[in-house]
């Protein structure tokens, strides 16, 4: 038998002190689940009976329970027939079901408050929750292939009281098919890896993260609380992988480390002769001096404008060509000259004038309204998704109906159109209120009817007390480059979804803030790590690389590098876009069919991949005229190596570098050349060459940055 350690609480609660409305009441609704979404916590209530979602008012709570509905729902002369005790104990028909058990401990407090006179006493307050775990000592005879801890849950309170409210706070594991929790809080990880469990009480969640180690770690490299490790990305890296018991992969060979690096940086297949001479190289800081090559190129201008265009929203505003050209060209020179990104957002918070003159001014035409402006901001600029408190407060994380509708209000001034500017008037109103929003700083404080409200936000929004935007910036950074953000979704960041290397999230945002909002500095700063170059692994389960790193992700490329890469490889540019490169304003504008079957982002989203699983891309590339059309056409890279009367052999070897930039393994070679007539001049020939190339950019190799 095992056994677990339980803690001495302490503090228990006084039974003699009255039973409190909002610390003890409105936690057991909670954790009965009687204000969640699906109950009396929707929008509309349930049954005519309305409660916040997951007790988030309590004042407007306790009016419903004690006033709505004539009071009907207390008996104040016999407690145990009050309809909101005789409900959740199924005594009265309840479509929730039981939620609680007929004099038992939960049903015995909510009567005795009753008794007590059911008031609400509002000086009671908690001021700290803590949500912890202890591990549990097993016996010799325990599966040593799981782990279990005991959770511990505790609450400080205004009048100084600690208590254990494990029983009434909610758990949530992020995996419920890798960790099960008993009733008593005992914690059981079924499996290796990383595992968050969430608890919800009163108005608080917490996050914690537990680690099942793939095998066993021996000594202090295991444990954070005694290892400070040298902060670095590849350190504090290498100190999440010693806790987890992971070996990270290789570094890559040099012919992987050039294709990864140019598709990163510039959107483009490193050409032949820059793979060749960079697998010839023999100086050591050869990926160095690549990454600074690179990061100077015309080709990584013309790739991070289209990247910031997408997070910009640039194709949102193609009802106004002239306009989205202007966008377009302030982003390019932004981009162009390193302008800190700071003040990026500053310029296209404060915007003004013709939109076909302020190239920032269209970053207010992209929403429609104050409320999709507020949303938009919050997204882009602070990696977070407001809309959820659009309607109640966020359930997830901290935000309030204040602070969603107090962003709107400071965008509801706005005149939007062919010209940007400020009203003195503009208001949105507050569905809580049913009154004027009051203009806010999202997490911070309410703004004077005479403020510039723009001002104070771009002010807070790039100050570096202002983490999110820091945050946001530097997590998608990693996000393109290692095929995962330390947070995921790069766009929610929140309590409730912690990265999985924290101490890397803020080293790096601390690193990009000293050196000036700087984009390529951050871009650099990663390229250059270990982690970055490491090659891709097999370990058998997916989370050890996507979360630890142990290897390198396997990214597919997004539809419009997908179609810029095949032109490179064919020869052949797209005629739907008038030879333009995908990535150009021209790939994020114009009509193409091809684009969007490859799944073009169109609309809200920062930027797609080909999802070669979906049956409309299998069926382009398959058959479809992106491949076919430029391997068929007279001018395209492989009919003029037919015509030429190159052997199989030199044809194999050039398309190898052209597509995968590396040559072909003694078994590829072998397997193609045999499927090649001898005669370069037999009428087999084009159509096997056409073949042979078709594979290869139908191969996984190709059409992921590996």
């Amino acid at each position: 038998m095992w056994m677990y350690l339980w803690i001495a609480m302490l503090a228990g609660e006084s039974q003699s002190a009255p039973v409190d409305f909002d610390t003890q009441v409105m936690p057991i609704l909670t954790k009965s689940g009687c204000n969640t979404g699906a109950c009396h916590g929707a929008a509309a209530g349930r049954g005519g009976f309305y409660l916040s979602l997951y007790g988030s008012r309590p004042a407007k709570d306790f009016a419903q329970i004690t006033l709505a509905f004539e009071g009907r729902r207390l008996d104040r002369v016999q407690s145990a027939m009050s309809l909101l005790l005789l409900k959740p104990t199924e005594q009265l028909n309840h479509e929730g079901g039981t939620r609680l058990e007929l004099d038992g401990r939960d049903f015995k407090t909510v009567q005795r408050w009753i008794d007590e006179g059911a008031q609400r006493n509002s000086q009671r307050h908690m001021r700290e929750f803590s949500f912890v775990s202890k591990a549990i000592v097993e016996d010799e005879n325990s599966d040593s292939g799981q782990r279990r801890v005991q959770l511990i849950a505790t609450a400080r309170f205004s009048d100084d009281a600690l208590n254990d409210v494990l029983p009434w706070t909610v758990l949530t594991p992020d995996d419920p098919g890798s960790v099960r929790i008993s009733d008593h809080g005992v914690a059981t990880l079924l499996r290796p890896g990383r595992h968050l469990i969430m608890a919800r009480f009163l108005d608080q969640v917490r996050p914690l993260e537990l680690i099942v180690p793939w095998k066993d770690v021996q000594g202090p490299s295991a444990t954070v609380e005694t290892r400070q490790p040298t902060r670095s990305i590849d350190s504090l890296i290498q100190h999440r992988l010693d806790e987890a018991g992971l070996t990270a992969s290789p570094t890559a060979d040099d012919s992987t480390i050039i294709r990864r690096l140019t598709l990163d940086l510039t959107g483009r297949l490193p050409s032949p002769s820059a793979v060749q001479h960079y697998v010839n190289d023999t100086t050591a800081d050869k990926r160095s001096q690549l990454v600074d090559r690179l990061l100077q190129s015309e080709e990584f201008n013309e790739f991070w404008t289209h990247r910031v265009a997408l997070l910009f929203r640039v194709p949102q505003t193609k009802g106004n060509p002239a306009a989205a050209k202007t966008y377009y060209a302030w982003l390019y020179d932004c981009v162009r000259k390193d302008v800190p990104l700071n003040s990026m957002a500053t310029q296209l918070l404060l915007a003004n004038g013709p939109v076909t003159e302020s190239g920032p001014a269209s970053f207010y035409n992209v929403a429609g309204d104050a409320r999709g402006q507020a949303e938009f901001v919050s997204q882009a600029l602070m990696g977070v998704r407001l809309q959820c408190a659009n309607c109640h407060d966020h359930p997830l994380d901290a935000w309030t109906q204040d602070d969603y509708h107090g962003l709107a209000a400071v965008f509801a001034r706005i005149k939007r159109g062919a010209v940007i500017r400020a009203n003195t008037t503009g208001e949105v109103i507050h569905p809580g209120t049913s009154e004027p929003a009051i203009a806010k700083i999202p997490g911070g404080p309410f703004l004077s009817p005479e403020a510039d409200y723009r001002t104070e936000l771009a002010t807070w929004m790039t100050s570096v007390e202002n983490t999110y935007f820091s945050h946001a910036i530097v997590n998608r950074v990693w996000s393109h480059l290692l095929g995962r953000g330390l947070v995921e979704p790069v766009d929610d960041l929140r309590v409730t979804n912690p990265a999985t290397h924290p101490e890397l999230l803020n080293w790096l945002t601390q690193d990009f803030v000293a050196h000036g909002f700087q984009l390529r500095h951050v871009i650099r700063r990663i390229c250059h790590s270990d982690v970055y170059a490491r090659s891709t692994g097999n370990h058998s389960d997916r989370n050890a690389t996507d979360e630890f790193y142990t290897s390198a992700i396997c990214k597919p490329m997004s539809p419009e590098v997908f179609m810029d890469a095949v032109a490179d490889v064919t020869g052949v540019a797209s005629s739907e876009l008038g030879s333009a490169r995908a990535i150009s304003l021209a790939g994020l504008l114009s009509a193409s069919e091809s684009l969007d079957l490859l799944g073009r982002c169109l609309d809200t989203c920062e930027s797609t991949t080909v999802e070669r699983t979906d049956v409309a891309v299998q069926l382009q590339l398959l058959n479809g005229a992106v491949l076919n059309d430029r391997l068929t056409a007279d001018d395209s890279t492989v009919m003029a190596a037919v015509k030429s009367g190159q052997s199989a052999e030199s044809l194999i070897h050039d398309f190898y570098l052209r597509a995968l930039s590396r040559t072909p393994r003694e078994a590829e070679l072998t397997f193609w050349r045999n499927q090649f007539p001898e005669d370069v001049r037999s009428a087999r020939f084009p159509a096997v060459a056409q073949d042979f190339v078709w594979s290869l950019l139908n191969s996984d190799e190709f059409c992921t940055n590996h």
